[in-house]
């Protein structure tokens, strides 16, 4: 049984657009460092480094996590989707907030 012409290439398509929305997301992220630059900077430059250091990182992170999957994809696994990624972060902060609640007594 053959495959179908072009059905790798398809494959990789998706896989590559999964990895570059993740890089995507991960910069989106990276750029939430603005926030507290606002309160610990008072110029404007700091503020926009900040933000900009944190884009990078957010990407570089992404943009290693993809290229270690391409390079071992039997050993490393693709990196999440958005969705599972905000739901292992739910799941983290509620059993954050639980954990403070038990320790304050709530």
């Amino acid at each position: 049984m053959s495959q179908q012409p072009g059905s790798g290439a398809r494959k990789a398509l998706v896989n590559i657009d999964g990895l570059l929305s993740n890089v995507a997301i991960k910069a989106a992220l990276g750029s939430l460092a603005f926030i507290p630059a606002c309160v610990v900077f008072k110029g404007t430059r700091m503020r926009f480094l900040t933000g900009g250091l944190g884009m990078g990182f957010g990407a570089g992170i992404a943009w290693a996590q993809s290229d270690l999957h391409l390079r071992h994809p039997q050993q490393v696994p693709m990196p999440k989707s958005l969705p599972d990624e905000l739901a292992d972060m739910k799941a983290s902060l509620e059993g954050q907030a639980s954990a403070w609640r038990r320790w304050l007594g709530v």
